[in-house]
């Protein structure tokens, strides 16, 4: 399963594969057939909802193509709303001598630089490392689950084929230039993003309409080139094996052969542990623990920083204390509660199912206490304590009362 990625993620080699399979299917005259080919689909292929479906067809087989040169070869994308620029922001990482070739000439527009210097394109002058954006049109299209709003990207795409501008500016000639096929693998992208995104929600179609459209335009409906048919626009024949390509055919990319880095987990950018530890910015790792810094199994295990510790009660960093590992905390609870409660509050306790807890016969009689307390007197309590005790004899077993 090929890997379609960000151009900004080729490495040299692959930069230099891509480019040699495109000028050898130039040298060998295939090339020209698929500019012919999207010459005549002016009114099949665009301004319509099969826009996206041809051209998933369309550009699968130019890679198949390529393929048949150099099967490492996978088409890559162009993501137009952003710079593409190398992380120092020096240099672009499409518009450079080994890949896209720069700039169209001032005055004459005329493509003098990279490996497509010599086939007699044109470009704008546009600045290198600016970008055509229309970054918030297209998440706001991304973000319908419509397919009739989601295919209005269309609009936003012609934005990036008139920024470049020279051929590929110009609809009947555009895939001339090769940056045509990083501006279309980046619109294949966004429509299986979008598939990705909305599919299970409830009513979600990835392709609209069912029938009712223009011909070719229908889910069902074949389309040209590829079915056989007489060639539109008056384009020059040619000979073609009649194929039953449909829209209903291509709303999964994967069935394809191919995958894209934002969109399936196979395809994903995979990034070493050390290679993330190196990305942390120095003042991020200076405001980290020693054991997140360093990483050290050890220290991971301990996790507790010796700050941390210090202010922890002895118990919690020594662990739990022997009476709790018990089940009876000496030291944390009043001696009653250590020795299992007091005699009386076990007797207490020990009562048939159903009666009161204390029964109000046993509540000392208080009635006959001399509460009156003058200021300045010491009041006689004898009566009182004498009338305590022995309530409290009572209760606790119908000892006599002291004399």
């Amino acid at each position: 399963m090929g890997c379609r990625k960000n151009l900004t993620r080729l490495t040299a080699a692959e930069r230099l594969a891509f480019t040699n399979a495109i000028n050898q299917l130039r040298a060998d005259g295939g090339y020209d057939t698929f500019v012919q080919q999207h010459q005549g689909a002016l009114g099949h292929g665009h301004g319509g909802p099969a826009f996206f479906p041809w051209h998933r067809e369309y550009i699968v087989r130019l890679e198949r193509a390529l393929q048949s040169i150099d099967p490492s070869v996978n088409l890559p994308y162009w993501d137009w709303t952003a710079e593409n620029l190398n992380p120092a922001g020096t240099e672009s990482l499409i518009w450079r001598d080994d890949f896209m070739g720069g700039p169209g000439q001032a005055g004459t527009g005329n493509l003098t630089t990279g490996p497509f210097s010599s086939w007699g394109l044109r470009r704008n002058s546009f600045n290198i490392f600016s970008s055509p954006g229309t970054g918030g049109t297209i998440a706001a299209n991304m973000a319908s689950s419509s397919y009739s709003t989601f295919r209005q990207i269309e609009s936003p795409h012609g934005a990036a084929h008139v920024w470049v501008g020279g051929d590929v500016g110009n609809a009947s000639i555009a895939p001339r230039d090769p940056v045509f096929w990083l501006i279309h693998c980046n619109v294949d992208r966004l429509w299986a993003e979008w598939i990705n995104q909305h599919q299970g929600e409830v009513g979600f179609q990835a392709f609209l309409p069912l029938s009712g459209g223009p011909t070719g335009h229908n889910l069902n409906d074949t389309m040209w080139p590829w079915n056989g048919t007489s060639i539109p626009f008056g384009v020059t024949p040619w000979t073609v094996t009649p194929e039953n390509v449909r829209p209903a055919d291509l709303l999964d990319h994967r069935a394809l052969g191919y995958t894209y880095d934002t969109v399936d987990p196979e395809c994903r950018p995979k990034v070493l542990f050390k290679e993330l530890k190196d990305r942390q910015p120095k003042e991020l790792k200076e405001r980290l623990p020693k054991e997140f810094k360093e990483l050290q199994p050890k220290e991971l295990k301990e996790r507790v920083s010796k700050e941390l510790k210090e202010r922890l009660p002895k118990e919690l960093k020594e662990g739990l204390p022997k009476e709790l590992k018990e089940g009876q905390p000496k030291e944390l609870l009043p001696k009653e509660l250590k020795e299992g409660g007091p005699k009386e509050v076990k007797e207490i306790r020990e009562v048939p199912f159903g009666e009161p807890f204390i029964r109000p016969e046993l509540r000392p009689d208080l009635s006959q206490a001399a509460f009156g307390i003058n200021p300045g007197s010491s009041p006689d309590v004898t009566g009182l304590q004498e009338d305590l005790l022995n309530r409290r004899n009572d209760i606790l077993g119908g000892h006599s009362h002291n004399p």
